[in-house]
C-alpha cells in the first residue's frame, strides 16, 4: 500500500490516545508516554511504509517496541544514578529457575490447546480482544457482529478457559 502524509497524519489523530494507553499499560511512566507516542510514529514514517499491509496492527508492534526500549532506558539511568543496581551480585538472577521455566512451558501449551478448543467465533473474539487490543466495538465491527454479541463470546471463552485451566478448589474433587 502507499501511504502519504496526510494518511499518517489522520492515523495519529485516531491512534495517539489508543497508543499511548498502550504504552502507560506497558510500563511507560504517563509523563512519557507523549514522548513514546511519537517515537511511535517516527519510526513509522522512517519504515517501508509501502510493505505494510495493516497501519493499526503495526504501530501497535512499534509501540511495544518503544516501551521496551523506555524500560531500558529508564533501567540504564537508574544504574548510573545508583551503580549497584547493575551490580550482579546484589541483584538476584532475574531468569527463571529450570523448574519455572518448565512449568511456564506447561502452562503455555495447556492455554494454547485451551484456546484452539474453543468455538470457532468465541475464539476469534478472544484472539481480537485480549491478543490484538482491539476494543468490543472494534471487534463488533471488524466481524460484522453487535458488541454484545463480542461479549457474549468473550464470556463464553473465558468461562471454558478458566474450566480448562483452573484446577477446583480442595474439596471440590
Amino acid at each position: 500500500m502507499d501511504f502519504d502524509r496526510a494518511v499518517i497524519a489522520a492515523l495519529f489523530a485516531e491512534e495517539h490516545v489508543r497508543l499511548r494507553g498502550l504504552l502507560v499499560r506497558r510500563g511507560v511512566p504517563a509523563p512519557a508516554a507523549g514522548d513514546a507516542v511519537q517515537d511511535t510514529f517516527l519510526r513509522l514514517l522512517r519504515a517501508p511504509l509501502h510493505e505494510i499491509r495493516d497501519l493499526r496492527a503495526y504501530l501497535r508492534r512499534v509501540a511495544e517496541s518503544v516501551a521496551v526500549d523506555t524500560a531500558r532506558r529508564r533501567g540504564r539511568a537508574a544504574a548510573a544514578i545508583d551503580p549497584y543496581a547493575a551490580c550482579d551480585e546484589c541483584v538476584p538472577d532475574p531468569a527463571p529457575t529450570a523448574e519455572a521455566a518448565m512449568i511456564g512451558a506447561e502452562e503455555l501449551a495447556a492455554l494454547r490447546g485451551a484456546i484452539r478448543a474453543l468455538p470457532p467465533r468465541s475464539r476469534t473474539v478472544l484472539v481480537l480482544h485480549k491478543y490484538e487490543g482491539l476494543s468490543s466495538a472494534e471487534v463488533a465491527a471488524k466481524l460484522g457482529i453487535s458488541r454484545n454479541t463480542v461479549m457474549a463470546h468473550m464470556f463464553t471463552a473465558l468461562k471454558r478457559l478458566r474450566a480448562c485451566l483452573v484446577p477446583p478448589p480442595e474439596g471440590d474433587a
